[in-house]
């Protein structure tokens, strides 16, 4: 019988990432070359392992037959309330201070998270989600075997903001006035591919719902650091962006982030504009090099990246359970 517990009940924080660190695990961002892999890990170890409230706390260290396992889940309060299903985004499964191997035995990590998947669900949880990197057969084998299913593959792609674009466009900064169009906007235009439009257990409407408050969100609450849109009256074509100043010491890079973005017909021909006036944008606050993310689908919007100069970085899966 396995024993479990939670995680922060049995470890001190130095022990966690002590243990995380040596099991393997790499930032999001090391497929860029030059930046601190070393910070880069860390500040989402220190994300993955930070003081949270106890009813979002689904981090569980987990006994099978001798052997401990991390599984690092927490509950989302906002996804939760959004959707009025209680939402758990997975992290990892963990063999403290071991680094999984390509063809290491994992029945042991399958029962690890499978009593804590069992956990959670009699704590309330009725939906998880787990990014998970295609080179981590481990953890794929792990969700596999519970059941998990494949709902995204995204595609992550960077390029340096060395110089500017040779032609201009006119744009400008979003402002409150322009969120009802450009809501309007990402609502209509739908990516059937992202993980809320794939997703059979979370409804149209909703999936709709969602990139409208993301847009407001970006705009009105400082979810995004800058949205940039054409310089007309009611937009309908927008690009945020996260500029990570934050990060830009600790990394020994100034990278930058454009996010969520939709041109709806009226705007025909806009994307690769928004996107080239976002990079000199980012590259007027003094970043120096951009990374962005889509599906691995979405052939339109990877050609016009790669117009620009973008370069393919790596590739990560998105899985998810309904328990």
């Amino acid at each position: 019988m396995a024993e479990q517990t939670l995680l922060l009940q049995k470890h001190d924080l130095d022990t966690l990432l002590s243990g995380v660190r040596g099991s393997g695990i790499e930032g999001p961002h090391t497929f860029i070359r030059g930046i601190n892999a070393d910070y880069d890990c860390d500040v989402m170890l220190q994300q993955w392992l930070r003081p949270i409230e106890p009813e979002d706390d689904f981090r569980f260290s987990v006994n099978v037959d001798d052997e401990d396992f991390w599984v690092l889940m927490e509950r989302l309060p906002w996804d939760s309330d959004f959707f009025s299903m209680q939402t758990a985004r997975l992290n990892g499964v963990l063999r403290p201070h071991r680094r999984a191997g390509l063809r290491e035995d994992s029945s042991g990590g399958a029962r690890a998270l499978s009593h804590s998947l069992q956990a959670a669900a009699l704590r309330g949880v009725r939906y998880v989600f787990a990014p998970v990197s295609p080179n981590d057969l481990y953890l794929l084998r792990l969700l596999s075997a519970n059941g998990f299913e494949l709902i995204e593959t995204r595609c992550h792609y960077h390029r340096p903001l060395s110089a500017p674009p040779a032609g201009r466009h006119s744009v400008r900064l979003a402002v409150e006035a322009d969120i009802p169009s450009l809501a309007r906007s990402a609502r209509i235009m739908v990516n059937p591919f992202d993980r809320f439009h794939a997703d059979l257990a979370i409804g149209e409407a909703d999936a709709d719902r969602m990139m409208e408050r993301w847009v407001e969100a970006s705009i009105r609450d400082g979810f995004a650091d800058a949205t940039i849109v054409p310089d007309v009256e009611e937009p309908e074509a927008f690009c945020t962006a996260k500029y990570h100043r934050n990060h830009w010491d600790g990394w020994g890079l100034k990278l930058a982030q454009p996010v969520l973005s939709a041109v709806s017909p009226r705007h025909k021909g806009w994307y690769v504009r928004i996107i080239s006036e976002l990079d000199e944008h980012l590259r007027s606050i003094g970043a120096e090099h951009s990374f962005l993310i889509t599906q691995l689908t979405n052939n339109a919007v990877i050609r016009c990246w790669e117009k620009l100069g973008y370069q393919f970085g790596k590739g990560e899966h998105i899985f998810r359970k309904v328990l």
